[in-house]
């Protein structure tokens, strides 16, 4: 099974903020034999997140707005395409993995499959707790997001493993 994962990595004071949780995340993924589409979110700088990216999109344009939309495109093709599945770990609001979360969830408006989501967030961790916009996603406005508070990176560990062995035996 194929999974995209993803989080903030701009909004972050620093990329090492949530490295902990974000490989807790992607190591449980892989710990059900399932494959994370990037593993981007785990670079702890610049250079590291890009030479993660380049490791799955292949060689980046020079900086530059060309790079950026390369990136954009890119991000946007994996969700769009042949994915089982979404996980996001959204404690961190993240006007990128927002608009990642809303490309997964409306799949179906665009004739692809519907993938089921679950996004994630660590109770208490940001001052103002968890974007309106991800709250205010109901079953009837986003039907395949599953939207879990958790403690500790082992409960986080627990429902990504339940989520991903959920979607593996549909």
């Amino acid at each position: 099974m194929k999974v995209f994962f993803g989080a903030a990595i701009q909004g972050k004071q620093d990329r090492v903020e949530r490295l902990e949780i974000n490989t807790a995340l992607i190591q449980a993924i892989k710990d059900t034999g399932s494959t994370v589409a990037s593993e981007h979110v785990l670079g702890t700088n610049l250079n590291e997140t890009t030479s993660l990216l380049e490791q799955t999109l292949g060689k980046l344009l020079p900086v530059g707005m060309e790079r950026t939309v390369m990136v954009r495109n890119k991000m946007i093709e994996f969700i769009e395409g042949d994915i089982d599945a979404a996980i996001f770990e959204v404690s961190i609001p993240s006007l990128g993995t927002g608009i990642e979360i809303a490309h997964a969830y409306l799949r179906p408006h665009m004739n692809l499959k519907e993938i089921p989501i679950l996004a994630l967030y660590q109770k208490d961790y940001w001052p103002n707790n968890l974007s309106s916009m991800i709250r205010g996603l109901t079953r009837e406005s986003a039907p395949s997001l599953v939207l879990n508070e958790y403690c500790a990176p082992e409960e986080a560990k627990r429902f990504v493993s339940e989520f991903v062995h959920t979607v593996a035996r549909k």
